[in-house]
């Protein structure tokens, strides 16, 4: 009885978080933890996402990324990123909150984005690091739904992002890393059947494409294996800042990946 009473209350506080998510999904961020020259990681990662089928116990599906991380020289480090959004499932038109007229927007939700950044990394002690990076991303949402088709839409976005980090670890066996990742994002060319639904999208009625739309994220990062090949897991949250609603109740993820790494010694 008390993990069945467990497992509901954590998935209420899932749904209360998730639910209200309309134009935002938060997603892993690329942490490689690098501490030397021609140093460089590859990480392929899954994040589990919602049921595809909610009357499907079993039915899970996955968000895919892909990171990658490579020193040239040291101190500097550069960074790439692919997320893929698939078939992230909402349910439509559930009420949540007190007021009856609080429900959910939902849908199907599938996109993609790329991102490069540039940054600088540094030890200290025996085992710590630091690192802090910033970039440019740009990608697409799109947005299918069958009880609410009027909220359908297409759109793309343009996002920003800082992101410091402190970790510690052996490159050859176990590292760690903690950061808050500061993002903004923009939606351009914001495409729907309703030429009004970008004013109203969000639960506050703002033009969504008219504004910046601020999240701090705090992520922690771990990876462990031998060498050339781990295993990680990072979780994360995020939270809105400001303007319309437009990712729920400060969200939370977990992703798991595979970590190829390469180096020229590791301690």
């Amino acid at each position: 009885m008390n993990k069945i009473a467990t497992y509901c209350l954590l998935s209420g506080l899932l749904f209360l978080a998730s639910c209200q998510q309309r134009l935002y999904f938060p997603d892993r961020a690329n942490s490689p933890g690098l501490t030397q020259a021609m140093e460089g990681k590859v990480t392929l990662s899954v994040k589990p996402q919602d049921k595809d089928d909610i009357t499907d116990p079993d039915a899970l599906n996955f968000g895919l990324g892909a990171d990658i991380a490579f020193s040239p020289i040291n101190h500097l480090g550069i960074i790439g990123s692919y997320r893929h959004i698939l078939n992230k499932t909402i349910e439509e038109n559930q009420q949540y909150g007190i007021l009856e007229n609080q429900k959910t927007m939902g849908g199907v939700f599938n996109g993609k984005r790329f991102e490069l950044g540039v940054g600088y990394y540094d030890t200290f002690g025996r085992y710590g690091k630091f690192e802090v990076y910033t970039g440019y991303g740009n990608g697409d949402l799109q947005r299918r739904g069958d009880a609410a088709p009027r909220y359908d839409y297409n759109t793309r976005y343009h996002r920003i992002f800082l992101q410091p980090a402190l970790g510690f670890g052996r490159s050859g066996i176990f590292s760690m890393t903690a950061g808050l990742r500061i993002t903004y994002l923009s939606f351009y060319d914001f495409r729907s059947d309703d030429p009004m639904l970008h004013e109203y999208v969000g639960r506050e009625a703002q033009d969504v494409t008219r504004g910046f739309f601020p999240f701090v994220e705090p992520f922690v990062n771990m990876e462990g294996g031998y060498k050339y090949l781990k295993g990680n897991i990072q979780f994360g949250m995020s939270k809105q800042l400001a303007y319309t609603n437009i990712a729920g109740n400060m969200p939370v993820y977990i992703s798991l990946g595979l970590v190829f790494h390469f180096r020229q010694a590791f301690d």
